[in-house]
């Protein structure tokens, strides 16, 4: 029988890129056409699928021993969550948005991946942009998250990539 390598890291990456690009689509189009609206009754049903998708990383992270992983990824599973099913308020936003700057902070100290670090803040400001953006009702909030949330869809796929690259080489991918 042959062991095989499972990383849930890859998994929850490729699941925050997965709901960062719509975000960023409808961000734009909503600055470009703002008869548009954020409100997408579609993307809401389908960041809630992809948050319970980010919750088995976390728990897959859990599983493995990762403090961090299983802590930010469960994080980012309620957060998901929360934007799918609320679309969200200023106070909550904001919320998860300082939580997402701390958990940058102890990414930091753990001295992770520069990569990763970096997606934290995309994230936190994700949230951040949301939230001033549903309370000021200004154009250039949404802008701002659209850009944020390209930002994380970017850092997202390239780490994730760069994980399945990096098992691949190991030889545990087979």
């Amino acid at each position: 029988m042959t062991e095989k390598c499972i990383d849930t890291t890859a998994l929850g990456l490729f699941f925050v890129a997965l709901v960062s690009l719509p975000i960023a689509m409808v961000c734009f189009v909503t600055y470009a056409d703002s008869t548009y609206g954020l409100a997408s009754e579609q993307l809401g049903r389908f960041l809630m699928v992809c948050s319970a998708f980010i919750l088995l990383a976390a728990i897959g992270a859990y599983r493995n021993g990762s403090n961090f992983g299983a802590t930010v990824f469960g994080l980012v599973a309620a957060g998901v969550f929360f934007a799918g099913w609320a679309g969200g308020d200023i106070y909550t936003n904001i919320s998860l948005g300082i939580i997402y700057l701390v958990g940058f902070v102890w990414s930091y100290i753990a001295k992770n991946s520069p990569i990763l670090t970096t997606i934290l803040v995309t994230t936190a400001l994700i949230f951040i942009f949301g939230g001033v953006a549903v309370s000021e009702g200004t154009d250039i909030w949404v802008l701002l998250k659209g850009i944020a949330a390209i930002a994380n869809f970017v850092l997202t796929l390239y780490l994730a990539f760069t994980l399945v690259k990096t098992e691949c080489d190991s030889g545990c991918a087979e």
